[in-house]
């Protein structure tokens, strides 16, 4: 975050605090319980809102290297994400072009040419098809079949964006808007990957997001956990397009910050949490980032996948750096699973019932406000 935005950011902080007030809306938001119960619903956001949006598919530090490789079907699609030697990032539907198998079936690594286990038709890391097997009975398919199919896909901020239709570098910057400056003061792209992990989840995909937009619920859920280290019931949130930032107050920042004596640095005491539209939660937590993306699952409203992601500075140096980070991906993953998660998986069998048809977003609940109404705009 530039220095001017933090300056601004923090005034609007502190009058909150002076006030004794918290960030409001106009008036309380209802839901529709069965937009996270209803498959046709979610195809409806599969076609209408996923496939028209940027999303994220991968990280620059999951590529550091030429040759280096991810591939999954997280997005419902089979992608494989390559860096060529060139240093370009490219996608590819990870489909051979022969019989129509995967191709790369190992989830990383680092590989010049990928083998189709079926045939044994080549590609290299452009996509391109550069050798077939006994090549005397395919005459011509490899000038009429070139190579994988290319999805498109620009390197920014760290993050590897799949774009939509007729979208290229300029429509993503467009689409960030103050943001694209903001996230580049991070530089995400020079962090590298301390671990990365896809996890399952008997819930709808919104439940994700929306744990990450409210701290109304820290002093009650994370009680225990996480709860006492900040501020609960308070989130500063400005939208940008139909993203979103809010901000988190640990419980360091009156002290260190509101009661300073003298200029202090504010940003040891907050986190900052940007939902990248749609699918895409982006948290700087001062030491490192964590990435979370979502993807519903098409056939059953209550399922989803996450990838988990955690950046860090450098690679740990020594073997008490990596138990710091060890510690901390416990710390995450033990309040995640086993708080945010399991309270979703009880609301996600309340949606069930007949008991509720429609979800209250309080006043003090701003970002879940502004996410929900985006959605809103583009599919009903």
């Amino acid at each position: 975050m530039r220095q001017h935005e933090r300056e601004r950011l923090m005034a609007d902080v502190a009058e909150f605090l002076t006030t004794a007030t918290v960030p409001m809306t106009d008036a309380t938001m209802t839901n529709d319980v069965f937009r996270y119960t209803d498959p046709a619903y979610t195809r409806r956001e599969l076609n209408e809102v996923f496939a028209a949006q940027p999303s994220v598919v991968a990280l620059s530090a999951q590529l550091p290297q030429p040759g280096d490789f991810v591939a999954d079907d997280l997005s419902g699609d089979p992608l494989v994400v390559t860096r060529g030697d060139d240093g370009v990032v490219r996608a590819f539907y990870n489909v051979c072009v022969h019989r129509g198998t995967k191709v790369v079936c190992a989830e990383h690594g680092n590989a010049r040419r990928h083998a189709c286990p079926f045939h044994g038709w080549v590609y290299d890391s452009s996509g391109k098809l550069v050798a077939i097997p006994n090549p005397e009975a395919f005459p011509g398919i490899a000038e009429r079949r070139p190579g994988l199919t290319e999805v498109t896909v620009v390197e920014r901020h760290g993050l590897i964006w799949r774009l939509p239709a007729g979208w290229g570098e300029a429509e993503l910057i467009e689409s960030l808007g103050p943001l694209d400056d903001e996230l580049d003061a991070y530089q995400v792209n020079r962090y590298v990957l301390d671990r990365s992990e896809v996890l399952h989840q008997p819930i709808n995909w919104k439940f994700v997001i929306d744990g990450f937009l409210e701290t109304y619920h820290f002093r009650f859920l994370h009680q225990s956990t996480i709860g006492p280290f900040v501020r609960s019931n308070f989130g500063p949130t400005e939208q940008h397009g139909r993203n979103i930032r809010m901000v988190a107050l640990r419980a360091s920042y009156d002290e260190h910050v509101l009661n300073a004596e003298g200029p202090v640095d504010p940003m040891p005491h907050i986190a900052v949490v940007y939902v990248l539209f749609p699918n895409t939660v982006l948290v700087w937590q001062g030491t490192h980032h964590e990435v979370w993306t979502v993807h519903p699952t098409a056939a059953a409203p209550d399922r989803c996948t996450i990838r988990v992601s955690v950046l860090i500075p450098n690679p740990a140096a020594t073997e008490q750096q990596q138990r710091n980070w060890d510690r901390n991906w416990a710390i995450l993953m033990g309040t995640v699973l086993e708080e945010d998660f399991a309270v979703s998986r009880r609301a996600q069998a309340g949606f069930a019932t007949p008991a509720q048809t429609q979800i209250v977003y309080g006043r003090n609940e701003p970002a879940l406000q502004a996410f929900h109404r985006s959605f809103a705009t583009l599919i009903d």
